[in-house]
């Protein structure tokens, strides 16, 4: 009852902060967000054409569950006149932060028996508001959403309160973990050998797990055949065309390490540290571990594969906190023994790290996923997008598509896409006197000397910046954002 009382209360304190990061998180993580899945689902409505979609169409290699559910989302929302794209992504935003939470809550609860009650606060804490969950958890991207299916399933095979139907259920999560995602196999995998070897489950438990993975794998297929319109298994296409033909290299190779580098850095230092820190205690001092057993395969596996993107790690982020909590709880310390510059040494390091996490987490669940794309798309469409506009942009700074794949979910009817060579191009030649100039840059672009010029002339207007500027403090302390390249919206006086 003590546990279920603090429960409720991070529950709902947390329910508030990411209805907010699903409002102000506009945009994308990563482009394949919306362009593997977004914009399948406005192919299958009819409102984007073929040879508007990505090259993972032709080649059959993303999984059709999460645009099915996009898609079905989207219909229902136009039932009740609800077409405004914006308002649209952001009721997808919304539905995935609320199962995100009602999964941690699951979670929380089936594995509290597994954290001392002395630290449950600091685990019901870290659970709900580790400081990038915010920013992950209202995503409506695959890593999110087979995330939360993992997390469930670990939550039914750990709950001791749980009997009929477990291990089914479970697989029936895998196998769902899977079709989100299809490098979760790794996880899967990794839980199947520990209900296996460690916790020596009988085969018919184990046989009704692979029953619930391959009923879900066979849905899979029928969605594939929905999208594509042919049977196809986009499964093995993605291992074929990113694997065996190692098209996935030619998006950039790291070295084996790297993984390692890019919690360090970019875990809104210093807490990459301990996160680091804790996985490997676990690893060396609790090796039959299920969460060691689960994340290991899937993260040496991922070490091998040449090309790494930290949003790779992302469907097992869930899992942190708890792995910092058994990790702790490990080491055994008994603080109240220290001498007293010890205990305020200790206690002071803890003040210090939650002080910068709640930074961390204002910052990630405030920002715009997206570096303020959609927030320059979505001020167009609500001033110009009735009329007819003539968009300049420069160095990628199109925030429709920087990099010139177009995102037709927003695209405005009436707009010509004008893209510069050079500054020096800027002149009375790229304007039109009978539409809206709108011009787009990065900062850095903005303020050189051919930029300042044509702006000064024509007497340009910023109207609005990707990046709040209250914000840009906050954003230098995330190791990724630059903002030299926050972009800027002027309006061109012809």
């Amino acid at each position: 009852m003590h546990f279920m009382r603090y429960e409720r209360n991070f529950f709902f304190a947390a329910l508030a902060l990411y209805i907010v990061a699903a409002w102000f998180s506009t945009g994308y993580y990563h482009r394949d967000d919306h362009y593997s899945i977004i914009e399948f689902a406005a192919y299958k409505m009819g409102t984007v054409s073929h040879d508007q979609l990505t090259w993972y169409f032709g080649a059959r290699i993303r999984p059709a569950l999460q645009p099915f559910i996009a898609f079905i989302i989207i219909k229902l929302l136009q039932v009740f006149s609800i077409v405004d794209p914006y308002i649209q992504a952001f009721v997808l935003r919304l539905l995935t932060a609320l199962m995100a939470l009602f999964s941690i809550r699951y979670f929380t609860r089936s594995c509290s028996y597994l954290v001392n009650p002395r630290y449950h606060k600091a685990y019901l804490f870290l659970s709900y508001f580790l400081w990038l969950l915010p920013l992950v958890n209202v995503r409506f991207m695959s890593e999110t959403w087979s995330g939360i299916m993992l997390l469930n399933a670990l939550a039914v095979l750990l709950n001791t309160n749980l009997r009929t139907n477990r291990n089914f259920i479970a697989g029936g999560l895998l196998g769902l973990s899977f079709v989100f995602r299809y490098q979760n196999a790794f996880l899967a995998l990794g839980i199947f050998l520990w209900l296996f070897i460690i916790k020596r489950e009988k085969i018919l438990d184990l046989l009704k797990l692979l029953a619930g993975g391959v009923a879900v794998l066979l849905l899979g297929i029928l969605l594939d055949f929905w999208l594509y319109g042919e049977f196809t298994l986009s499964a093995w296409n993605y291992f074929y065309v990113n694997l065996v033909e190692d098209v996935a290299s030619g998006f950039g190779t790291e070295a084996w390490w790297n993984y390692f580098y890019s919690i360090f850095r970019f875990g809104f230092f210093p807490i990459g540290i301990p996160v680091i820190l804790a996985f490997l205690i676990l690893t060396v001092m609790k090796p039959r571990n299920v969460f060691i057993w689960t994340i290991l395969p899937f993260f040496v596996i991922h070490s091998i594969i040449a090309h790494k993107e930290l949003r790779f790690l992302f469907p097992v982020i869930n899992l942190i906190p708890i792995i910092l909590l058994l990790a702790f709880q490990t080491l055994n310390w008994n603080i109240r023994k220290w001498r007293v510059p010890g205990r305020i040494a200790i206690h002071a390091v803890a003040w210090i790290l939650v002080i910068i996490n709640c930074i961390g987490t204002v910052t990630v669940s405030l920002k715009p996923a997206d570096g303020g794309l959609t927030v320059i798309t979505r001020y167009i469409r609500l001033h110009h997008g009735d009329g007819s506009i003539r968009l300049i942009s420069y160095n990628n700074s199109n925030p429709y598509g920087p990099w010139g794949l177009m995102a037709s979910f927003y695209m405005e009817k009436d707009m010509q896409d004008i893209r510069l060579g050079s500054l020096d191009e800027l002149g009375d030649s790229v304007l039109h006197e009978e539409r809206v100039n709108l011009l787009v840059l990065k900062r850095e672009d903005a303020a050189s000397p051919p930029a300042r010029a044509f702006l000064t002339e024509h007497q340009a207007r910023k109207m609005v910046q990707g990046i709040p500027a209250w914000m840009e403090p906050l954003m230098t302390l995330y190791g990724g954002f630059r903002v030299r390249e926050i972009l800027e919206l002027y309006e061109i006086q012809n």
